[in-house]
Parts: C-alpha cells; sequence; structure tokens
C-alpha cells in the first residue's frame, strides 16, 4: 500500500503485473495545490523563496522546504539567514534529531528546510506534537502546513510525496513548487529558448510568470524521463530473467545434491553416461571404482566432485556472462536485437557449461585412487622411521660407535657412513 503509486501504474501493470487501485481517503482532501512559478535563474528563485518563506513566517504559518540535496539544503539557509528568518536544517548531518525535527514542523512559525527523503513516515501535527488544541486552532486558521518544493524531479512520484505532507487527516494546507530554468530538470530538456524569451521581454530574475505552454514543457520533460527510467528497468529485467532462469536451475542442482541419496547419485551418473561413445566402457570404470570404495564412501565422494564440479563452473560461467552483457550491446551496430542475441548466446553457454559438468564429473571419478587409504597407513610408520635417521641428534650418534668402537679395526670403513677409513675418522 503506498499514497504514490497512481503515477507509475504502468510499470507496475507491464512489469510486476500488478493493477493500481486508488482506495478514497478517509478525509476529504482540502489541501490547496497551488500553480509552479517559473524563474529565470536560481539564484532568483532562492531570493524569491526567501521572500515568500519571510512572509508566511510573519503571519505564523508553519513551512516545510523540500530541497534536491544537502548543497541546495544549506544554500537555502543562506538567503534565509539574510532575510532574518529563524529556520531548522535536516539533512544526513544532523539525522539524529530527524523524527523529533520533522514532528515539530506543523508548529506556529516554524520553518524547516529539509532533504526530500528525510522524516517520511513520521506524522507532522499542525501546533507541533504533543497536540495543544490552541496552537492547533491557531495554524488551521492561518491555512495550514505551507510545502514548498525548490525543484521538480524526475519522478511526479516524488512530487507527489512532498505534497503529501500537508493536509493529511482533513488538516488544511498549501503546496506550491518554486522552478527555475537553471534546475537540472529543464536544463536537459532545452530551456534555453524559454530563457532567451524571458530575456528578451525584459523580465527580472526574481520575477516568476505561469505560463501554460512552460508548465506543459515541464511536465513533458517528467514524462519522458520517467519513460526513459521506465525503460532502463523494464530492459534490466529482461536480462535479469535469462540469469534468474539459469540460477534456478544450478541451484535446484545443488540442493538437490546436498540432500542426496544413493537412488539421486545414480541418477546423475545414468545422465553422465548417457551419450557417452564408449558407454560400456565408462560403465565398467565407474562400476571397477564403485566395487572397490564400496557404495557408501563411492556415492559421497560422487556427491562432493559433483558439488565442487558445479560451484566452479557456475563462477566461471558468472563471469563469462558478465562480460557478455557488457560488450552485446555493441551488436546494435550490426541491427541486432541486444537482448535477443544475449539470450541465444546466454543459452549456448548454459548448455555449454552443462556439458562440462558431465565431462569433468566423469573425469574426476576416473582419477579417484582406490589406494589412497591403505598407502597412507603404511607409509605412516616409515616416515617416522626416516624422520627419526634423517635428524640425528649428536648423542645418539656418539652412542652407537662407542658400542662398536672396540670391535672396528683402524683401517675399517668408519660406522658412520662418511665412506673414509675409521682412523681418519671418528677413530683419530
Amino acid at each position: 500500500m503506498t499514497g504514490t503509486a497512481e503515477t507509475s501504474a504502468e510499470e507496475f501493470l507491464k512489469v510486476y503485473n500488478l493493477d493500481v487501485m486508488v482506495i478514497p481517503t478517509n478525509r476529504p482532501v482540502i489541501r490547496k495545490d497551488h500553480s509552479d512559478l517559473i524563474f529565470q535563474s536560481e539564484q532568483g528563485k532562492f531570493k524569491a523563496i526567501a521572500k515568500k518563506i519571510k512572509e508566511l513566517n510573519e503571519k505564523g504559518q508553519p513551512v516545510l522546504i523540500g530541497t534536491i540535496s544537502i548543497e541546495k539544503n544549506e544554500l537555502l539557509s543562506v538567503y534565509l539567514k539574510q532575510e532574518g528568518v529563524s529556520h531548522v536544517i535536516l539533512n544526513a548531518k544532523n539525522h539524529e534529531k530527524e523524527g523529533e525535527i520533522i514532528a515539530q514542523a506543523g508548529k506556529r512559525s516554524a520553518v524547516t528546510i529539509a532533504t526530500n527523503m528525510a522524516g517520511r513516515g513520521i506524522d507532522i501535527k499542525l501546533g507541533g506534537n504533543p497536540l495543544v488544541k490552541k496552537e492547533y486552532d491557531f495554524v488551521k486558521s492561518v491555512g495550514g502546513l505551507f510545502v514548498l518544493g525548490t525543484e521538480r524531479h524526475e519522478a511526479r512520484r516524488i512530487d507527489n510525496q512532498l505534497r503529501g505532507r500537508s493536509g493529511r487527516q482533513g488538516d488544511p494546507g498549501e503546496t506550491q513548487f518554486y522552478v527555475s530554468l537553471e534546475d537540472d530538470l529543464m536544463r536537459v530538456f532545452g530551456s534555453e529558448r524559454i530563457k532567451t524569451m524571458m530575456g528578451r521581454f525584459g523580465i527580472p530574475e526574481d520575477q516568476p510568470i505561469e505560463n501554460r505552454f512552460i508548465s506543459r514543457s515541464l511536465e513533458n520533460a517528467q514524462a519522458k524521463i520517467e519513460g526513459f527510467h521506465f525503460d532502463a528497468r523494464k530492459n534490466t529485467l529482461e536480462y535479469d530473467d535469462v540469469m534468474n532462469h539459469q540460477r534456478k536451475v544450478i541451484y535446484q542442482r545443488r540442493q538437490k545434491m546436498m540432500r542426496s541419496n544413493k537412488e539421486e547419485i545414480e541418477n546423475l551418473l545414468n545422465q553422465i553416461l548417457e551419450n557417452k561413445e564408449n558407454k560400456k566402457e565408462s560403465e565398467k570404470i565407474i562400476e571397477e571404482k564403485r566395487n572397490k570404495l564400496g557404495d557408501e564412501v563411492f556415492f559421497e565422494t560422487v556427491r562432493r566432485i559433483a558439488l565442487y564440479t558445479t560451484d566452479t563452473l557456475w563462477m566461471e560461467h558468472l563471469e563469462a556472462m558478465d562480460y557478455l552483457r557488457s560488450s552485446v550491446n555493441l551488436r546494435a551496430y550490426g541491427q541486432r536485437e541486444p537482448i535477443v542475441e544475449y539470450k541465444k548466446e546466454g543459452l549456448f553457454m548454459f548448455k555449454e557449461m552443462e556439458k562440462a559438468f558431465k565431462e569433468q564429473v566423469f573425469s574426476l571419478i576416473q582419477t579417484i585412487n582406490v589406494e589412497i587409504q591403505p598407502k597412507m597407513e603404511e607409509s605412516s610408520p616409515k616416515q617416522t622411521l626416516v624422520t627419526s635417521h634423517n635428524e640425528p641428534n649428536e648423542f645418539s650418534d656418539t652412542k652407537k660407535l662407542a658400542e662398536k668402537k672396540s670391535n672396528i679395526g683402524r683401517n675399517d670403513p668408519c660406522p658412520c657412513s662418511s665412506g673414509r677409513k675409521y682412523k681418519k675418522c671418528h677413530g683419530a
């Protein structure tokens, strides 16, 4: 449930297959949404905003100003200080008191500058919070909370979210947007002609105009950007659907292997042997390994091999698909649809990965050494024995030589294995 889904109804239907239903409000909306005021320059717009806020502040009407960034937030604060208007700034730099600041934005003469995402989900009650009847009646009498937008956004949904901060639960309220021809939205969509026209008529930069043609241009710009973003998200979804389908196949196989029993392992082996050219010879190899290892050890080994091979090939496949995704758009120059090419190439690569999986699993099964365990057991004491001789200490050598000294002739080979005569080695 959301209050701003109606402007994105087409996207909800085409992308998520969801219908948007508008439910009547609990109480009638009596908020006044004023038409946009359009200025030549950003500087002129901020001067006019500061004057308007000072005017509202003097009569006691609370004002909530929405900006698109922290930079614009602090810039507007400078203009308000020049007009001598007391205000509170809410942005990411002082987010600790976000809830408290927003909740008190409905107090008499309160001026709050906030970025658009700040304080969402917190009710702004007229007169402040907690509610005081006398303050509530006063704020209601001067028109309720005035929400002032300093710039139109790329999506109408965000503009509507800002408007919706005022006039809640049947309370009075007012909203208005101040727009300049230097704003990002207008600058991207060709405001030079309009700006030239305003300059030709000698309109001061802080004097607004209300023109149906300009307002329509603004709405068209928003619609174009919304359409562009919708196409981009839809395009991304189509690419993701390809990977999502492949991911499901791989994850299902992996989960199946994690919980696999004897029958499932045998089914996997049958699939691996199914298209083998020398099927009988391959079956003979597997049967030989199975008999030597025993069913329990053999099936556990095959299960581990299948999991290892799946993980390795899937990681390689993901890298290959990422590379394909980044390069497939170039095929549009050859009059080929990138998404169609991505699907075709992705399917081919996935089938090749499946073939490689079967081949690698069978190849690793062939390398299972059934004599590994006995060899390790036999070699352990030998290794210990060799280790004890490879690193003799002085005491053991002296002891052995002393035992043999009485029986060794001076011209006999020395028992230390040096190759020299005893008289020229330890018998010197």
